[in-house]
């Protein structure tokens, strides 16, 4: 599994967290006092960095930054998942256009419990078909249908950081599936180098989310 993060909302500023400032701001009516200018480019660092500490009682400002991923290696079963979080944006990797790459993923339990070869075994033979049905003419939309939902799976997606946490709340819980509870775990880590406050924003949105 690989996520990268490739895009983020910037509105042509150095650091996006200055737009939540500016959010926070204008909806306390700051902006008038001090004007818009001065949150984006005077505004303190430490001033900054306290306040995005505090933006999670008010959760609509962090709409304002928003995050594009590369995501690779994961099955069609975590997709499924993704795409279920309805604010954001997805572009899969299209089956119907594409050959299906003889690629899946294991799931640890499988391997655990001694059925790792058998599995391997019955996705080797549903890849053999797909590929004869294909050669023998049969659309790549249709020869899909017998693909497993192992199969790996690119997906480009956009978030805001808003939703990015309130998923993080519902997918890292340990009720949560292993591979999505990885996935997220790694877009987290890729979102942190651009607002370094994500652990403590995380914390206390899902305190907050119970």
């Amino acid at each position: 599994m690989k996520v990268k993060l490739v895009a983020w909302t910037s509105g042509g500023l150095e650091d996006p967290r200055r737009l939540i400032v500016l959010a926070i701001k204008t909806s306390a009516g700051k902006i008038r006092l001090k004007g818009a200018e001065h949150y984006i480019r005077d505004y303190k660092e430490e001033d900054m960095e306290r306040l995005m500490v505090e933006a999670y009682k008010y959760p609509m400002v962090l709409e304002h930054v928003s995050f594009t991923f590369l995501i690779e290696g994961i099955s069609r079963v975590t997709s499924h998942q993704l795409v279920r979080h309805r604010l954001a944006s997805y572009t899969q990797e299209s089956q119907r256009y594409s050959s299906v790459d003889k690629s899946f993923v294991v799931p640890p339990s499988v391997v655990e419990k001694g059925f790792e070869e058998k599995y391997r075994k019955f996705l080797e033979s549903a890849f053999e078909l797909y590929e004869e049905m294909v050669r023998a003419g049969i659309p790549q939309e249709d020869a899909r249908y017998i693909i497993p939902q192992a199969v790996e799976t690119r997906i480009l997606m956009t978030v805001n950081l808003r939703e990015l946490l309130h998923i993080a709340c519902l997918r890292l819980s340990p009720h949560a599936q292993w591979e999505i509870r990885e996935l997220v775990s790694l877009m987290l880590k890729e979102a942190q180098s651009i607002i370094p406050e994500i652990p403590l924003l995380l914390r206390e949105m899902c305190r907050t989310e119970k």
